[in-house]
């Protein structure tokens, strides 16, 4: 039976009711607390981080998982950095339940339920956008919830807690989304060029988990697709192995999540990760955020599709563009490039400061992530020293459009665990 750790009252909570636990040591205490603030850890991580003996750590585990507190699981392959037996990660035991996900990114209204342990039960998707959504994103996207729970042999009443991913700054609902899709350019004065931005329609101006929480009858969270994009690879995917790395969105808008010391990191106001708005241009536009020569008045997704239809009219959408790039085409790859130099000087100096192990791209990038890729690397090599350049793995995402539902349930059992120590 699955079950998870009440914060600070030392009971285990089921479907069905509470059951006490065996009384916990301060051992057991300091190592349920050092899992709830670093997630999966491997047994040396774990001694070097609560500071107790590894024998102390096996005796503790030991009681733990029979009481079914603590779970253990193998790394994934694709996270394992050397050869010979797995690593087995120790774990908080997932909450019972299934989450809920609403995720509204690259172009798509995204439904899923999905397990606290990343199990894919179902998902149902259709194509739109911010602005066609007049009503808002609840209605719609509870309909193709209901879809998925269907197809998912469950109901409403299977769901623990929702997650909804928007693509906007969370930090307080209000904050203009940086979406290269909403710019359009006007006039601010006679000879003044400003970058301007649809303004949010009146539904993205309120909190949908208000709604989504009513409805379902269950918690609720919100929070940017990116950052639930960076939560997903940094848990299931890419970034496994990455205990902190930048995840950068690309395809439809421009957008990052950062993730240290494997916690999210949103900055103040939720504004962390805005790369939209890194200045590229000291003489550039006006943008709507109020800067000048933010990148996404030069170079967002819609200018990248406008250069390569001077050479392809056929190439309408960042689709078409990435399969251009899976057949090779040279100008293709030059303007990805391109793109990946300018975001690579950015982020030569984030990496000089922060040190990361990793920069990892949207996995819907795809076959257009190699170009990308690489200039990112030329800007490493040429604006960071070879340590640093060296140390820094840039890869493509594993999850594609998995990546942002399965975030949501890593952020769903971080707050249905809580942050309190026992």
């Amino acid at each position: 039976m699955a079950h998870y750790i009440q914060p600070d009252i030392g009971r285990i909570r089921y479907r069905d009711g509470m059951a006490d636990l065996p009384p916990l040591r301060p051992s057991d205490r300091q190592l349920l607390t050092t899992l709830r603030l670093h997630g999966e850890l491997e047994r040396s991580e774990l001694a070097r981080l609560s500071g107790l003996p590894r024998s102390t750590i096996t005796d503790a585990l030991v009681r733990l998982r029979r009481s079914g507190v603590v779970a253990e699981r193998t790394m994934p392959a694709s996270a394992r950095s050397r050869a010979g037996r797995p690593p087995r990660l120790m774990t908080l035991a997932p909450p019972s339940g299934l989450v809920g996900v609403l995720a509204l990114t690259h172009g798509t209204l995204q439904a899923g339920v999905v397990g606290f342990d990343g199990t894919m039960h179902a998902r149902q998707a259709m194509q739109t956008s911010r602005e066609n959504l007049e009503n808002g994103m609840v209605e719609p996207g509870l309909t193709l919830l209901d879809r998925a729970l269907r197809e998912a042999s469950a109901t409403r009443e299977s769901l623990a807690c929702a997650v909804i991913g928007l693509p906007m700054a969370i930090g307080g609902l209000g904050v203009q989304a940086a979406d290269p899709a909403d710019a359009r350019p006007a006039q601010a004065g006679p000879s003044q060029p400003l970058l301007r931005r649809r303004p949010l329609p009146a539904w993205g101006r309120t909190d949908p988990a208000i709604e989504v929480r009513r409805r379902l009858g269950v918690p609720a969270w919100v929070e940017n697709d990116a950052n639930l994009g960076a939560l997903g690879e940094g848990t299931f995917g890419a970034a496994a192995a990455m205990p902190s790395f930048i995840f950068i969105k690309i395809v439809q808008g421009i957008g990052a999540g950062l993730v240290i010391g494997r916690r999210l990191h949103r900055g103040a106001a939720g504004l962390a990760g805005e790369l939209a708005h890194i200045h590229v241009h000291d003489d550039g536009v006006l943008c709507g955020c109020g800067g000048r020569g933010c990148l996404m008045t030069t170079l967002n997704t819609q200018r990248l599709v406008d250069l390569i239809r001077e050479l392809h009219p056929g190439a309408v959408t960042m689709q078409d563009v990435l399969l251009l790039a899976m057949g090779g085409e040279a100008g293709v790859w030059r303007v990805l490039r391109d793109l990946g130099r300018t975001i690579g000087r950015s982020l030569a100096s984030f990496c000089v400061y922060m040190a990361p192990d990793g920069i990892v791209l949207d996995g819907i990038l795809g076959h257009g992530s190699a170009p990308v890729i690489e200039g990112i690397r030329e800007m490493l090599s040429e604006l960071t020293s070879p340590a640093v350049a060296g140390q820094v793995r840039v890869v493509v995402g594993e999850l594609d459009s998995r990546a942002e539902l399965l975030g949501a349930t890593v952020l769903a059992r971080e707050n249905q665990l809580g942050r309190s120590t026992f």
